[in-house]
């Protein structure tokens, strides 16, 4: 036989729930999730945004060099102004 409990005599141990409390802390918890959970996002799109900001820049400085490079293969043009020639520094 089971002794008997010495907190109540009609107490039914399986009829006990967490109560009020521990129903705070849960939505606490889930609060506190889906406020990580927001912020996660907003920062891997900022991560997202500024990558594809850096490859397109990238990519622009690339075009810009090959664009140099392809000028100084072809040489002078004629819209091009004459090189001047380096000016003397007077005494000091």
């Amino acid at each position: 036989m089971m002794a008997a409990s010495p907190l109540a005599n009609g107490f039914d141990p399986t009829m006990v729930s967490p109560g009020v409390g521990a129903f705070w802390v849960l939505l606490i918890l889930a609060v506190v999730i889906i406020l990580i959970a927001r912020s996660f996002t907003v920062h891997m799109r900022r991560i997202q945004a500024r990558a594809a900001e850096q490859a397109e820049a990238d990519r622009h400085a690339e075009d810009g060099r090959a664009s140099e490079d392809e000028a100084q293969q072809a040489g002078p043009t004629d819209d091009a102004p004459p090189a001047q020639p380096p000016r003397e520094r007077g005494p000091s």
